[in-house]
């Protein structure tokens, strides 16, 4: 049973109905993609909305409301106040879909079972669309994976500059729901996925494959050899899991907090 339905004795379901605020949200979504509208641009009045919908104010704002919380607009007030649209941010679409991960008991495992089909697929993508900026910007990232020290403080900003090759590459990915997904993931390995520290070698070995393997990928995007860039990064998540699990990586219970 979907939680718009009610049951009655004998079994049989009865459509809810919906509150009048969220209709008058949904037909507002309906209208902004009808009329093309981007961020930035203002909704009609309160007072115009009230009318073509025939409903209270309060009804309005309930729905407007609706839509701010959703990060779909900005309301403000004053003389020139009223509903203006804004872009969702990549901050507020990670942080509901973080709410949601914490409660599907996610494992490691799963992580990289997910990872290791979305960098794959990235990383081709990607071949074709860097210019010398980007590949600057890489090969500075590669510059900052060395680790100067063991203490936990080094050893964590060495994994963050190893991930943020990652967050990158996935900035030039021209498939939208890739470069999201990849950016996503490594901002959960990153931010959620705690490893040990205690083991000095295997974190020293671990980072210099990564290094060696963000040097390989490096030069098989110049030579834009897609095949090469997918067997490479492949090779490189199916180790970087390895690792992960060697060094014992949790999942951190702490998913719905600000990282």
């Amino acid at each position: 049973m979907t939680s718009g339905e009610a049951t009655l004795g004998s079994g049989m379901r009865v459509p809810q109905k919906r509150k009048r605020s969220d209709m008058i949200a949904e037909e507002i979504k309906r209208w902004i993609i009808a009329e093309h509208k981007v961020a930035g641009e203002r909704l009609p009045q309160e007072r115009d909305l009230a009318a073509l919908f025939d409903c209270a104010k309060g009804t309005l704002r309930e729905a407007l409301k609706s839509l701010e919380v959703q990060g779909l607009i900005n309301v403000r007030t004053g003389p020139n106040g009223g509903a203006v649209l804004a872009e969702v941010s990549y901050d507020r679409s990670t942080e509901l879909l973080r709410n949601y991960m914490h409660f599907q008991n996610l494992t490691v495992e799963q992580v990289y079972e997910f990872r290791k089909a979305v960098e794959v697929e990235m990383a081709v993508s990607v071949v074709g669309h860097l210019d010398e900026e980007a590949f600057a910007r890489l090969e500075e990232s590669v510059g900052c994976c060395a680790c100067s020290g063991h203490k936990e403080s080094e050893q964590m900003k060495v994994r963050q500059a190893e991930l943020d090759f990652h967050v990158l590459l996935a900035q030039y990915c021209p498939n939208p729901l890739l470069s999201f997904h990849s950016r996503f993931i490594s901002d959960l390995l990153r931010d959620f996925i705690r490893l040990r520290t205690d083991v000095p070698d295997a974190f020293d070995k671990f980072t210099t494959v990564n290094r060696d393997y963000h040097r390989q990928l490096i030069d098989a995007l110049r030579r834009e050899d897609r095949e090469a860039v997918g067997r490479l990064m492949r090779e490189h998540m199916e180790l970087a899991e390895r690792f992960t699990l060697e060094l014992e990586g949790v999942v951190s219970e702490n998913l719905m907090l600000v990282p």
